[in-house]
């Protein structure tokens, strides 16, 4: 489906920076792999066409469903761009059902507003390493596809530089983040009348700088937002507008979304539906 271009670019997608190179997803998978030895990586890399002295970037490109995954593999790959004048290859291989990987080089750059083609992909970026650290940048990049579009003020690419330390959210276990009173009671405020809107509002507002900015992000009066977190507050106990508060409405909002039950971003959701760790 994405074609195998010849050398000088002939036969890209309009607007591609480079040929996508439809790899072995064998070979990929020994690439980003931890487990394997540094021979059985370097192996991989050569028979890839990968430079063991050029930096690569992996990025990991995560869909709800099987059928959209190589459409968001080819849109991913597209819409990063590198170098002006040192066109290179991407390469580009499905892993799992719903799970991919593109491998650009390291000059590869990562514009501000990226955005994945089809609607429910989430694409996360790893830094660029050396090849035998791909391992790592895989890590990160599954690890920053968990955050994409998780909510109205999520970009569905990220990078994962980016997060700083929110990514060690991610490491938390599931079980322990669910569990805790702040989480589990917003797992009940979405359970409950209007909870879908009431968690895109809490988010809106927790990641704003104010009333009025939240309210151009959920298209509402800055008044209906008001009434609504009038109404949150008294459920949760907690007012958002003290800064305490607010930090910690905003983490256990952040834990619930990276650990609610149906999140195809997640480890857990891709193995459960499909079988097979992701980190190799």
């Amino acid at each position: 489906m994405l074609g195998h271009p010849g050398a000088d670019g002939e036969g890209c997608a309009p607007g591609a920076r480079w040929p996508l190179r439809l790899g072995d997803p064998g070979l990929v998978q020994a690439a980003l792999s931890a487990r394997l030895p540094e021979a059985e990586r370097s192996r991989a890399l050569q028979l890839l066409g990968l430079s063991p002295r050029a930096d690569v970037r992996a990025v990991a490109v995560v869909v709800c469903e099987p059928g959209l995954l190589h459409r968001a593999l080819h849109g991913c790959a597209e819409r990063l761009g590198g170098r002006e004048g040192a066109p290179t290859a991407a390469h580009v291989a499905a892993l799992w059902p719903t799970v991919g990987a593109v491998l650009l080089p390291g000059s590869a750059a990562v514009p501000p507003e990226a955005e994945p083609g089809p609607a429910h992909t989430a694409m996360g970026v790893g830094p660029a390493t050396g090849p035998q650290q791909l391992p790592d940048s895989w890590a990160q990049a599954r690890r920053a596809a968990r955050f994409a579009g998780l909510g109205p003020t999520w970009p569905r690419a990220v990078v994962a530089e980016d997060l700083g330390a929110l990514a060690l959210l991610a490491d938390l276990p599931a079980p322990t983040a669910v569990a805790h009173p702040d989480v589990a009671a917003l797992a009940r405020l979405g359970c409950g009348p209007d909870g879908e809107q009431a968690l895109a509002t809490l988010e809106a507002v927790c990641r704003s700088s104010s009333l009025r900015e939240a309210a151009k992000i959920l298209c509402l009066h800055h008044s209906a937002v008001a009434h609504r977190i009038r109404r949150i507050e008294r459920i949760l106990r907690v007012s958002l507008s003290d800064a305490h508060g607010r930090q910690r409405i905003q983490t256990a909002l952040l834990l619930w979304q990276l650990n609610a039950p149906g999140n195809w971003r997640s480890e857990q959701e891709s193995s459960r539906q499909h079988g097979g760790p992701h980190s190799f």
